[in-house]
């Protein structure tokens, strides 16, 4: 989830056709190739299969994709990155889900991933380098983001139409569902353990239906009836959103951002949208600065020190379409689908530059933690990657 407060074809990153990868999970990648380890489960039954066959078929389809003009098309963008210079980033596992890798949530050692068709996907990530598939909370067909309560050993994933859906995941393994919080179409969630193990409020992004916040008091069952404390509408479809101090920050589609003022963990102010000049699908913020990831317009750097009167500073493009985002350290890490992951250097917010980049097939969700970056790719299912 966003941390502060949240189209050519490239080989690089593709993993060996040498060896008959039959068992979902890679890991340990360096440059010599993967090797082969048991893994991923479909809906807990038999991990899913690889064949050489499959790959060489993705192979010439990429070819011919390649060949034909790329992916998405946006007239002459600037390059972020030197394709002649190192990444600056290295694949250490890939873990194949047999749905889409479109979100993740990584805290400690609990791994959640969302792949739409299949439900929310649990792993052990006490080595990063190789997970292990715990259990599926599901068999939801369109879970797209996930967040994890370590307080409260609860699991929140969005699943479109069917609102945000909330497991018990004491036990990794055994998933139980407890609620779900009904809302239009679920696209993100960001959860606040007001008082862990017994008050959790949740925020969401809620595509037509705006901004809601719910509150969950774990101390009123089982079963539990989430209530909804608040709800804003945004212009636009709200597609992501961050916590930020006291403000919430909503990705509003091609509306750009729009801001909230929490005056209470569970009551909000509408302060004002500002545009962007893309489609805004997700935020990250830290001190003064706003970073959306705005589609086919990249990155867009926003001055937020006057919530009521936010302003664009910067804009870096990206090779595709910017959908997820991360903050850390001075870093923006952003997931941009065939563009793959594609890093920047926002020390000075006022003068963005590229830092790094890992091609992935379709980069859909991503996470960060102090040592590692976790991407959701749509066809790879999660990416785990550290910096060279």
């Amino acid at each position: 989830m966003p941390t502060a407060s949240r189209c050519g074809w490239s080989w690089r990153g593709y993993v060996s056709l040498t060896e008959h990868l039959n068992d979902g999970i890679i890991k340990n990648y360096d440059d010599a190739g993967c090797k082969r380890a048991t893994g991923a489960s479909d809906r807990g039954a038999a991990p899913r299969t690889f064949s050489i066959a499959a790959w060489i078929g993705v192979t010439l389809l990429a070819t011919a994709v390649f060949v034909l003009g790329g992916c998405a098309q946006k007239g002459d963008p600037v390059s972020v990155d030197d394709p002649d210079e190192p990444s600056g980033y290295r694949v250490v596992a890939i873990f194949g889900v047999a749905g889409y890798g479109e979100g993740v949530d990584v805290v400690g050692d609990m791994g959640l991933v969302a792949t739409g068709e299949v439900g929310l996907v649990i792993l052990d990530m006490s080595d990063p380098s190789a997970p292990v598939y715990l259990g599926t909370a599901g068999n939801d067909f369109t879970s797209l983001k996930c967040a994890y309560a370590p307080g409260s050993e609860m699991a929140f994933v969005t699943d479109g139409p069917n609102g945000v859906l909330a497991y018990d995941v004491s036990d990794p393994t055994s998933p139980e569902w407890k609620t779900v919080l009904q809302s239009t179409s679920g696209q993100d969630v960001v959860i606040s353990e007001t008082d862990p193990g017994h008050m959790i409020h949740i925020y969401v992004a809620d595509k037509n239906g705006g901004f809601r916040i719910w509150e969950l008091n774990l101390d009123w069952g089982p079963p539990w009836f989430p209530i909804e404390v608040y709800h804003g509408y945004t212009t636009g479809y709200a597609r992501g959103l961050c916590l930020h101090g006291d403000y919430v920050l909503v990705a509003s589609g091609q509306s750009g951002l729009t801001i909230f003022e929490l005056t209470s963990p569970g009551t909000a102010t509408k302060l004002g949208t500002f545009d962007t000049p893309g489609n805004a699908q997700a935020v990250a913020a830290f001190g003064d600065y706003a970073f959306v990831a705005d589609g086919l317009q990249g990155l867009q750097i926003l001055n937020i020190s006057d919530p009521g009167d936010a302003e664009i500073v910067a804009t870096i493009e990206t090779d595709d379409y910017a959908t997820d985002i991360c903050y850390l350290d001075g870093m923006v890490y952003v997931a941009d689908r065939y563009g793959g992951l594609r890093v920047m250097n926002v020390d000075d917010p006022l003068a963005p530059a590229a830092a790094g980049y890992l091609e992935t097939p379709c980069a859909s969700g991503i996470c960060i933690t102090d040592d590692y970056v976790y991407v959701a790719d749509r066809d790879w299912g999660l990416v785990i990657a550290e910096e060279e």
